[in-house]
């Protein structure tokens, strides 16, 4: 049977009618389907379900050398970068930005070595093995992996417990405490085996291709905690900044703890500090702002204001022996040369294993999140799998040359993102200058001021912290979004970035289920002079037909509040809709402690008429029910059980019941669970007009 219908979109019939005064058509002319005809029709041929067997064989059959080199190269982005690289439109770029990021290396290394109570050098090591193995592995070019002021703070909560305990077993075997090299090797090992677990946990994940997991940290998310660790990463350089010494606090609500502590000592500000810091922090904005932002679309490249800003102070620090006279503090003394590699201590793994879980996941999500957010910025892809291999194998690699956890650090991140790197190879002069600083010119870089490079830290932190200014646009624009981003952020900075994690992954699911939850069903019927379906509430249709739209996936959350929506709303909607629900559960005894095993009878559904109350409830009109599923692609037992129960419902009152818009899933499910023993496949049509058009014209028209 053909359907040819004319779908009048636009007829001015009378005055009353506000739609436009001109007339389109639309003219549809197909087969009528019922679901088993549509799949006769057109059945995929590749439907057909593979058992392990075939698909390994299949693999096999496909690997050809070529497909394995392939793959294997895969592995190694850089490939692809060298044989494509632009030497004219990307190496400018490439070397002004591994240049600029060179010198924040350098002090953040030191720094970070001494944050995580190790040896400066061991900083050292972390960044040139990082930096290395990501630029040869990592998909991102904006990403600068190494040293990371939170992962030296969670790397020092490991090693001080070590050193504790093992001063403690050495103190109670002979009465004596062990020397500062001996507490230094302890450390050492403890920091080399986290990095190694670390290593091995986010190589496999990216082995596995569990990149996907990214999927679940959503835009709201990345948002609220990049703006957290840009707060953490500019508290965390104020004390340098200052001059001012303060306890290493850890734990929830540690920044809070840190700037009442800034604030109690006040007083015991370096002022030459501060005045060297505010200086170059103006002279930073203002160039970045007034001359690299506002003239960037008549400029071939921003001026490296960084650059030049490090190599100015520290002359002028030289000759005018900063730290003799103000002491102000400087970068100092660089240890030379590589040690020799060694194997990570495994003796007490046991005891911190969980705390390398924890710095595990913060340098996945600090990493993959900033590597988002700048693939944003610029439109690029990256992959996050391979992400996953890159961030995995820096650490791993680096367990064996004395190095600690290493992650993505935002503030070269972003310097990187503003002055415009184009592959992983901006990375090369990072490399050179980090080997040549541990082998060779470290002592240049005795005088140069910590305080710049924590003014260049807190300055290259300004577009992260100006996400606050999105607020008022995403509660606008979602207000779920709103709340991801809300709880994230105010408990990543109030806490602790470990536990907005948490919170923010949490909040996340749970507003999901909240989605399921708050989607609204419809009762929608045909227009009486065109084929469109209306909602009944705001169009006075035809009565007759109904058609339940179900608003999400039919499972145990949802499956109970759809079907207490639906029985408010039919058989009638001259009659009301309490009424209706009451005398439903009255006749056929419907409440939510009805088992899914009682719905069946000898795997059939029953449909003769209950006791003689029910007959009040039918209207003397015939109305028919047609079910669109068409936005359910899951379905489990409760929802399985859910349907079986109004299908019993309305076919006892005598009522038609049609199913259209089945997923292919959804109609496995229900075959899997006999409900097609009871419920004929021939009511289940492809589409809600393949079903009006089967009807007797009085009943659709």
């Amino acid at each position: 049977m053909e359907i040819e219908r004319e779908r009048l979109l636009n007829i001015a019939s009378d005055d009353k009618d506000v739609r436009p005064k001109h007339t389109a058509q639309v003219l549809i002319t197909r087969n009528v389907y019922t679901q088993d005809q549509y799949d006769a029709t057109y059945a995929d041929s590749n439907a057909t379900k593979s058992t392990l067997m075939t698909c390994v064989k299949k693999k096999l059959k496909i690997c050809s050398p070529n497909k394995i080199c392939e793959i294997v190269l895969s592995y190694f982005p850089c490939v692809y970068f060298v044989r494509n690289y632009n030497i004219k439109k990307n190496i400018a770029w490439d070397l002004l930005s591994g240049i600029t990021v060179s010198f924040m290396h350098l002090p953040m290394a030191l720094g970070f070595g001494i944050l995580a109570t190790l040896r400066p050098v061991h900083g050292l090591y972390t960044t040139f093995f990082s930096v290395l193995v990501y630029m040869i592995l990592g998909t991102s070019p904006h990403v600068s992996f190494g040293t990371n002021a939170v992962m030296a703070l969670l790397t020092q909560t490991v090693v001080e417990r070590e050193a504790g305990i093992f001063i403690d077993e050495r103190s109670a075997a002979n009465g004596t405490a062990p020397t500062e090299d001996e507490i230094m090797e302890v450390k050492t090992g403890a920091a080399m085996a986290c990095c190694f677990i670390v290593g091995a946990i986010l190589l496999t994940m990216g082995l596995l291709k569990l990149g996907f997991i990214t999927t679940y940290l959503s835009t709201s998310f990345v948002g609220g905690f990049t703006t957290a660790s840009a707060v953490h990463i500019a508290t965390s350089q104020l004390p340098k900044v200052t001059g001012i010494t303060l306890t290493n606090h850890a734990g929830a609500g540690k920044l809070i703890f840190t700037y009442i502590e800034i604030f109690s000592k006040i007083g015991d500000a370096n002022v030459a500090a501060v005045i060297i810091g505010v200086i170059c922090m103006a002279v930073l904005l203002f160039v970045k702002i007034c001359i690299n932002e506002r003239f960037k679309s008549k400029m071939k490249m921003p001026v490296p204001i960084d650059l030049i800003v490090v190599v100015v102070v520290t002359i002028i620090s030289h000759f005018a022996k900063f730290y003799d006279k103000f002491n102000v503090k400087v970068v100092g003394e660089i240890p030379s040369g590589f040690t020799v590699p060694d194997v990570p201590h495994f003796h007490n793994l046991v005891a911190f294993i969980m705390d390398a879980v924890v710095i595990a996941v913060m340098s996945f999500a600090l990493s993959i999140s900033m590597a988002k957010h700048c693939a944003v910025i610029h439109g690029i892809d990256i992959d996050d799998n391979q992400e996953l291999v890159a961030y995995g194998a820096s650490n791993l690699i680096g367990s064996f040359f004395h190095a600690f956890p290493a992650a993505a650090a935002p503030p070269r991140t972003m310097i990187l993102s503003s002055l415009g790197a184009k592959t992983t190879l901006h990375a090369v002069p990072t490399v050179v200058f980090i080997v040549l600083v541990i082998l060779v010119i470290g002592q240049l870089f005795v005088s140069l001021p910590m305080t710049v490079l924590c003014a260049m830290i807190i300055v290259s932190m300004k577009d992260l912290l100006l996400q606050y200014q999105n607020l008022p646009g995403i509660w606008r624009i979602n207000k779920y979004d709103f709340a991801i981003w809300m709880t994230t952020n105010v408990v990543s900075v109030l806490a602790d970035l470990k536990y907005g994690i948490i919170a923010g992954i949490g909040v996340s699911i749970f507003l999901v289920v909240v989605r399921d939850q708050c989607a609204k069903a419809s009762i929608a019927t045909v227009a009486e002079n065109e084929d469109v379906l209306v909602n009944v509430k705001a169009f006075d249709g035809n009565a007759h037909v109904k058609v339940f739209r179900i608003p999400t996936n039919l499972y145990f959350a949802t499956c109970e509040r759809i079907k207490s929506e639906l029985f408010k709303r039919v058989p009638s909607p001259i009659q009301k809709p309490r009424t209706i629900h009451a005398d439903l559960h009255k006749a056929f005894n419907i409440d939510k402690n009805i088992e899914h095993n009682d719905t069946h009878k000898n795997g059939e559904i029953s449909t003769a008429k209950p006791a003689d109350n029910f007959e009040n409830v039918v209207d003397e009109e015939h109305i028919v029910l047609v079910i669109d599923c068409l936005r359910v692609s899951y379905i489990d037992m409760a929802g399985l059980g859910v349907l079986v129960q109004i299908v019993k419902a309305y076919k006892g009152m005598g009522m038609d019941v049609y199913l259209t818009g089945l997923h292919q899933s959804v109609i496995e499910t229900l075959t899997n669970g006999d409900f097609f023993k009871s419920f004929p496949r021939s009511d289940v049509y492809y589409d809600v007009f393949d079903v009006l058009e089967m009807l007797p014209k009085t009943s659709n028209m």
